[in-house]
């Protein structure tokens, strides 16, 4: 029987890193598979179902990312997030244009970890349309793709995909720049907000393609998808 919040498969090479954490989410309302390596995560993946995933960096053999690499290219809408001792600016980084949805620093509060992962598996079960218009444009949840009038389609990481449909779901009205990390990302830091400045460029790019739809920064405050509804016919 699945727990409470659904089934995570847990990455981990350190044995005794990976027994507390079943212990704690066990407790907080989680099924827990735990896997040494990214080989035999690839194994239990291919035969069970799983909500997120819990990925350490740094492995043996294949490391997290190319765990990540090629799970992606088998459900691009999974859930994960990376866990790691690893501070590095570039590693972060990369995590995120993966589309982790989050990037866990060891050591860690694992109650906080927790509650972290519950309100992940809430927003994943919250009952949301499969698509989403917003001028000439049509946002599909499922297929992670943006469709422009010129029948040409765009498919975006979940992440990206996130981020489109936050502001397709607030056209015309100035977001601040931490209101976006918070709501999507629930935190504001540095690296966060180097890769929403990465994917609002790639918005920006995506919207050449778009009629009545474009973004614009409001200086030091954030940005603005604008519409121009009386145009769209």
């Amino acid at each position: 029987m699945i727990g409470e919040y659904g089934h995570i498969l847990l990455i981990e090479d350190d044995v005794d890193l990976a027994s507390m954490l079943i212990d704690y989410l066990t407790n907080f309302g989680f099924d827990v598979s735990h896997a040494l390596s990214a080989e035999e995560g690839i194994l239990y993946y291919k035969t069970n179902k799983y909500n997120i995933l819990i990925v350490d960096i740094q492995l043996p053999k294949s490391d997290g990312f190319q765990f990540v690499e090629y799970i992606s290219k088998l459900n691009k809408n999974q859930f994960f997030l990376f866990l790691t001792a690893r501070l590095s600016k570039t590693d972060r980084l990369k995590g995120l244009h993966l589309g982790g949805n989050d990037y866990i620093t060891k050591p860690f509060d694992v109650e906080e970890l927790s509650l972290k992962l519950q309100n992940y598996s809430i927003k994943q079960s919250t009952v949301l349309p499969s698509q989403l218009n917003i001028g000439d444009i049509k946002l599909n949840r499922h297929l992670l793709s943006i469709e422009f009038s010129d029948r040409s389609k765009q498919v975006v990481s979940p992440r990206e995909f996130e981020l489109w449909a936050f502001l397709a779901n607030k056209p015309n009205v100035v977001l601040k720049r931490e209101e976006i990390l918070l709501a999507l990302w629930g935190d504001s830091d540095y690296f966060l907000g180097r890769s929403l400045d990465v994917f609002i460029c790639k918005i920006r790019k995506m919207l050449k393609r778009s009629r009545f739809v474009e973004i614009k920064t409001v200086y030091k405050v954030g940005f603005i998808l604008e519409v121009n509804i009386d145009n769209c016919h």
